[in-house]
């Protein structure tokens, strides 16, 4: 049995693949089992090290994320 906080961080991370399947980024695992997120078209949104951790996501998003104006 997994804990009412496991569970509830697990859904919250279907919710963002879910968030990023509609920008069409597919989380998926490389031939080599390196995590990657990719566009439809195949192309490298960005790659995580071969052990996936929150710090790897964070630095690749920090591309991606639009910055905001002042």
């Amino acid at each position: 049995m997994i804990t009412r906080t496991q569970a509830e961080a697990l859904l919250t991370l279907a919710e963002s693949l879910e968030a990023c399947e509609r920008l069409d980024i597919k989380f998926v695992l490389a031939p080599s089992g390196i995590p990657e997120f990719k566009n439809r078209a195949g192309d490298y949104v960005f790659k995580v090290g071969d052990w996936m951790n929150s710090m790897d996501i964070r630095a690749g998003l920090h591309d991606l994320y639009p910055k905001s104006e002042t």
